[in-house]
């Protein structure tokens, strides 16, 4: 009889934990062409990552690392935030 071997088991284990953690909200900021940009940040606070969703925020239009995402939605990049419109999904 072929006995399962144990890292399998494990790995089932952690797939089925993995699936039980509860989605962590997206938080972003809604442009003025209605676009919604969620921004993560290093511990120097530049960004470091961004995703530019359509605005029902269930498509990527453009994801950026580094150096892009920094020019293009850093604090010294243009604002075209609406500022009445914080975005949580």
């Amino acid at each position: 009889m072929i006995q399962p071997d144990a890292d399998s088991v494990d790995g089932c284990s952690a797939m089925d934990e993995r699936r039980e953690r509860p989605r962590r909200l997206r938080q972003g900021r809604r442009l003025s062409d209605g676009t919604v940009v969620v921004v993560s940040h290093d511990d120097e606070g530049r960004v470091n990552h961004a995703i530019r969703y359509d605005a029902s925020m269930e498509h990527v239009l453009e994801e950026l690392e580094g150096e892009a995402a920094e020019a293009a939605y850093g604090p010294q990049a243009k604002d075209e935030t609406d500022p009445h419109a914080d975005v949580d999904a």
